[in-house]
């Protein structure tokens, strides 16, 4: 039986394995260095909150599989006293892991407000100071968009064309009712 049971589990784990083959993770693939540094916060708030995660869970099991009803020879002892070490361990360790998420969080979404000018096109690519960004004019029509170049004199519908390595400034507006661009 445990042969068959081991069969069983290689089977689905490697079927599980094939599913998953085909994902695309957009977080750990980002396509710019905006995209990058988001995808860098989310795996660092990802990191410190495991750091309580995985040892309240391996806990849980070692607390379940220790003080079992079949295992006579636990100490059970419900009485015990105040513990100062032991809860400035269950209280501190989280407090400095929200501390630090929240200053991490708070700098990171200052340096990546959309307002802010960009000071990067990618990572070590410093935006060259005497680059002028391209006026792109948005127009929200009906079930279109309508795409205003006036420096260069052209517009187009539905289709956006953006230089490389060029900063843009669009201004949205719209005909009736504004659409999310």
């Amino acid at each position: 039986m445990p042969i068959a049971r081991r069969l069983l589990q290689a089977a689905a784990l490697l079927a599980a394995a094939s599913l998953l083959s085909g994902c695309n993770l957009v977080v750990f693939n980002p396509a710019g260095d905006i995209a990058a540094r988001q995808g860098q916060l989310i795996i660092a708030a990802t990191v410190l909150m495991l750091i309580v995660i995985v040892p309240v869970i391996a806990l849980t099991f070692w607390f379940a599989w220790k003080y079992r009803a079949s295992n006579r020879s636990a100490t059970y002892t419900p009485d015990w006293d105040h513990s100062t070490q032991l809860e400035l361990v269950i209280w501190g360790v989280p407090l400095l892991i929200i501390i630090a998420l929240g200053a991490i969080t708070w700098i990171s979404t200052h340096l990546l407000d959309p307002y802010r000018p960009l000071d990067s096109i990618a990572a070590g690519r410093p935006v060259p100071a005497q680059l002028e960004p391209l006026d792109i004019q948005v127009v929200a029509l009906d079930w279109k968009w309508l795409f205003l170049y006036p420096k260069e004199g052209v517009a187009s519908v539905n289709e956006v064309a953006v230089p490389v390595d060029r900063p843009v400034r669009f201004h949205i507006t719209a005909s009736s009712v504004m659409n999310t661009f």
